[in-house]
């Protein structure tokens, strides 16, 4: 289970979601983990962006995401933990902590 901060962005109708621990993911795997759970992918190179019925996940390598579609920190929260056991299988292994 990935540990994160829900931190919601000033005059948006999104959340950023923050790691608090240090991560990494295969972009080409989570893409096609996320496609498997019925999202539209699309790479932009160093992101990707994936739609949902009702909101959009831009995720990044290092972990953190942007959810764009609402700015409810439970509901984000909820979506994350969703997205993060949804891409589970492209997380590179480390053991690392952030401060």
């Amino acid at each position: 289970m990935v540990r994160f901060k829900v931190v919601r962005l000033c005059k948006e109708e999104a959340v950023s979601i923050v790691p608090t621990e240090i991560l990494r993911y295969d972009l080409d795997k989570a893409t096609k983990l996320l496609e498997d759970k019925g999202y539209k992918v699309v790479s932009q190179g160093l992101m990707i962006v994936a739609k949902g019925e009702d909101h959009e996940v831009t995720l990044y390598p290092s972990g953190r995401m942007l959810l764009s579609g609402s700015n409810d920190k439970e509901k984000a929260g909820e979506l994350a933990n969703d997205i993060y056991a949804a891409v589970e299988g492209s997380r590179e292994p480390s053991s690392a902590k952030r401060s």
